[in-house]
């Protein structure tokens, strides 16, 4: 067992940006602030079929995601980010702007 934690955050793209525009402030956000916080593993952005994306955060410790995230609307290059999100009620069904967090209890290949 360890104590790392994933950290599944669902979003949609906010419709008056494109998806260019994310990926270029998903860059910035990585190197400037995830790739400099104490604790940061890895991290995977992914699109689902129907054009919902998720960023899969893995952290060495539940405590170093926690400060993260307080950290993270804070940063210039976070909040950047996130301003392209759209967190409305009409992507509640997929908690669009929620985090959920697991702890990893195995790992293969």
């Amino acid at each position: 067992m360890t104590d790392q934690v994933i950290e599944i955050a669902p979003f949609h793209l906010s419709p008056d940006r494109s998806e260019s525009e994310l990926l270029e402030a998903s860059e910035r956000f990585q190197k400037e602030f995830l790739e400099e916080f104490d604790g940061f593993v890895r991290r995977s952005l992914v699109k689902h079929e129907d054009g919902a994306y998720a960023d899969i955060v893995t952290w060495a410790t539940g405590a170093a995601s926690k400060a993260a995230v307080a950290a993270a609307g804070k940063h210039a290059a976070g909040q950047a980010y996130f301003s392209l999100l759209d967190v409305s009620k009409e992507h509640a069904p997929r908690k669009a702007g929620a985090m959920e967090f697991f702890s990893v209890v195995g790992t293969y290949g």
